[in-house]
């Protein structure tokens, strides 16, 4: 062989080598050829992968962040605000819609509730036949541990009925719990009834609040209001669930249901009057001044029966 030859031998060894390909001695392609380019190929379609996968993210981050238009054909938009060009007052259809919207997440989230439900009838929603109804068919001859459906009274009605001793109020913890009426009156800030059972449901994400005309309810991730809805329909519809879910339990103790209704809904039957207060201690008055004042309210409670 030529010196000219073995030189063009050996380049296109050289070249071949570089594109990760080896020759045997007979001058042919090794097994290891494929190997090379295998790997190559692999990394390609993994850097690929990668790279739609980054774009992917980087496009739902810049959708979070970037204020896009209102979906007017939903009754609420979360944290995007929505622009009116003039003040707007919902409709029939538009109140019907949104009810709608409000009775269908509500049957689904009380249906799906793996820990059960709870719900808490405050005073104002005593005035509804559907609170009465839904008081009526609950039994106070079971546990509320494990029940699938608790109701009880809010502490703001439970303070204005004539009651001698505090009745127990059941445990919320992990149940969905809907509070029906007004949560923030000032008795209850005053008294601290609610103390951390609306914050640890809020975060939990399993709070519902129906007033009169709005209802706050969890919404995909996180808690939406939804404006002009129907209240009866959407307290009927609640009432509905529950009992379709199965038993009803009253929340505050066995025993108790019957003088709780009674002093609520029914005619209280007088009792005895009681004996007059007289007042104690040293210089026939009290020693303490707030004990004066607890004992003159149980006083004017007994009264009262």
């Amino acid at each position: 062989m030529t010196r000219e030859a073995m030189i063009s031998t050996v380049g296109e060894r050289g070249s071949l080598k570089r594109k990760g390909l080896l020759l045997d001695q007979a001058g042919s392609v090794d097994a290891k050829k494929a190997s090379g380019g295998k790997k190559l190929k692999e990394m390609c379609v993994e850097g690929q992968r990668s790279q739609v996968q980054l774009d992917r993210f980087a496009k739902e981050y810049a959708e979070d962040y970037t204020p896009g238009h209102a979906d007017t054909s939903k009754p609420f938009v979360g944290a995007q605000p929505k622009l009116l060009v003039q003040p707007e007052i919902a409709g029939a259809a538009e109140c019907a819609r949104r009810t709608t919207v409000v009775i269908k997440s509500l049957t689904r989230l009380i249906k799906t509730a793996p820990h059960g439900v709870h719900v808490v009838l405050a005073q104002d929603a005593g005035n509804s036949p559907i609170a009465k109804t839904l008081l009526d068919c609950s039994t106070d001859e079971s546990a509320v541990a494990g029940a699938p459906s608790i109701v009880s009274v809010s502490p703001d009605w439970m303070h204005t009925l004539p009651l001698l001793e505090t009745p127990s109020r059941p445990e919320t913890k992990g149940r969905l719990l809907i509070f029906v009426g007004t949560p923030g009156k000032y008795l209850s800030m005053c008294t601290r009834s609610v103390r951390g059972t609306f914050d640890d449901a809020y975060r939990e994400n399993r709070l519902a609040i129906l007033c009169r005309g709005v209802c706050m309810l969890p919404l995909g991730t996180q808690e939406q209001n939804v404006l002009g809805v129907d209240s009866d329909a959407v307290f009927s519809a609640i009432a509905q669930s529950v009992r379709d879910r199965g038993e009803v339990v009253w929340g505050h103790g066995p025993g108790s249901r019957a003088t709780v209704m009674q002093r609520a809904f029914g005619y209280v039957i007088p009792q005895p009057m009681p004996k007059a207060l007289v007042a104690d201690g040293e210089g026939g008055g009290m020693g303490n001044s707030f004990e004066h004042l607890v004992r003159y309210v149980a006083f004017l409670n007994k009264v009262k029966l």
